[in-house]
């Protein structure tokens, strides 16, 4: 990831169609994973992503999918099996 940069939490909110306390919790969800980094040098409150934290989160959800794939596999082969033992 490049470097990274701050933004208010005022103009994160822009795009989305939600009030700005609304936005404000869900920060601090990710900023409670470790996600998102804020501070509020004065009256604004600035974020920014945490990138080590996200490769981590990266990580585990590749090695995740992979585990539920190998299963999921797994199950249509049975499924495969079972139904030609049916015939």
């Amino acid at each position: 990831m490049g470097e990274m940069t701050e933004a208010a939490v005022s103009k994160l909110a822009g795009p989305f169609r939600t009030a700005l306390p609304y936005l404000t919790q869900h920060l601090d969800v990710l900023e409670r994973s470790g996600l998102v980094r804020s501070r509020k040098p004065g009256r604004v409150c600035t974020c920014m992503l945490a990138p080590q934290r996200l490769r981590a989160a990266e990580h585990w959800l590749s090695a995740q999918r992979l585990l539920w794939e190998r299963r999921l596999d797994s199950l249509d082969s049975f499924l495969k099996s079972f139904k030609e033992t049916e015939r």
